[in-house]
């Protein structure tokens, strides 16, 4: 989703186009200058659109990520992270953006920075508000697009993922998310996550497969030039890891009995989860048998990490509406991996 800036800029604002003005001419020369910068969607990092125009070379559409102010550059904020990844997914053909300037010199904006290839479209409006959809050109082959893609990225080598980014098993996957929800002061919440954790140790298939996982594969990641996919966004969760809590995390974020009254309003202009699961099972083949517990794996890690941010939210260390949507689908998120995998809520 992008979000544009007011037109009375803030001072924050104000200071970063500053600093982007001096990074150009460090870069290119006194005569380079940038313009249309714009605020973009997005629940976590620093995401800036702009253009840059220098001398002698074509005018070059850019996004700008970094940490939100304070914020230590560590696992997602690690936005360096994500350059040998996106290069990994050019080699293989994957619609993403590519790295173009990056430095850990926290100089020129205050922390390490990337600045990637603006890709041509839009995200589809936010699904944590009334503009849900919005812009959508035809629900059904976009989305199936995105489920083909989805496929592709799978079926990449864990061996040359392996290299591009960290690994994360399938025990490792279940206890990250326990050392987060357990931030919470919320006793009930993490008294419910634990239950769900045991169950997804005690049922764990006896195959999991391994490989590149997007971490927050939905469509707000996805920008659309038209009905056409032309690229997925927002790299800095991959793991090497049980692929298939991909196609779990697709499956939960449009399944309405997952959400509270807030969001499912707004839950009627795309595909069923059931339809996704299939066209995701007709691109890759995969053995989605065992799809129940990587839909309760999904589940159990967005309401952990729903757990940690509602919490900042709401003591306004970290203000985001969304987590508005999100916390009040804590207990249905839970309540829905309860069901699949036979225990009680």
């Amino acid at each position: 989703m992008e979000e544009r800036i007011p037109e009375t800029p803030s001072s924050q604002e104000t200071d970063l186009a500053q600093r982007l003005l001096a990074w150009a001419r460090a870069s290119h020369g006194e005569a380079a200058h940038v313009s249309a910068m714009r605020a973009l969607g997005g629940h976590s990092q620093v995401t800036v659109g702009f253009t840059l125009h220098a001398p002698g070379r074509p005018d070059e559409p850019l996004v700008l990520k970094m940490p939100p102010a304070g914020v230590a550059a560590r696992n997602n904020f690690d936005v360096l992270r994500q350059v040998p990844l996106l290069q990994l997914l050019a080699g293989h053909g994957i619609p993403a953006p590519q790295p173009r300037h990056w430095s850990g010199n926290t100089a020129p904006f205050g922390g390490p920075f990337l600045m990637m290839s603006r890709l041509p479209g839009a995200s589809p409006g936010d699904i944590f508000t009334e503009r849900a959809g919005a812009g959508v050109v035809d629900a059904a082959a976009q989305f199936r697009e995105a489920a083909r893609v989805l496929a592709r990225i799978h079926a990449i080598d864990a061996t040359e993922v392996a290299a591009a980014c960290t690994a994360r098993g399938v025990t490792q996957e279940i206890d990250h998310w326990e050392q987060v929800v357990r931030r919470s002061s919320n006793a009930a919440w993490v008294a419910l996550a634990m239950r769900v954790r045991e169950a997804l140790h005690r049922q764990q298939p006896a195959h999991v497969p391994i490989g590149l996982v997007h971490g927050d594969y939905y469509s707000n990641n996805w920008v659309f030039d038209g009905a056409a996919l032309s690229g997925v966004v927002d790299w800095e969760g991959a793991t090497l890891g049980p692929s298939l809590l991909d196609i779990g995390w697709l499956a939960i974020m449009y399944e309405p009995q997952s959400w509270g009254p807030l969001r499912r309003p707004h839950m009627a202009w795309h595909p069923a989860p059931r339809q996704l699961i299939d066209w995701y099972a007709q691109a890759s083949g995969a053995d989605l048998t065992a799809i129940d517990w990587y839909c309760a794996l999904a589940a159990y890690r967005l309401a952990c990490i729903t757990a940690w941010y509602f919490e900042r939210h709401r003591s306004g260390k970290r203000h985001n509406p969304a987590w508005e949507v999100l916390g009040e689908a804590f207990e249905p998120l839970l309540a829905g991996a309860c069901r699949r995998l036979r225990i009680a809520g």
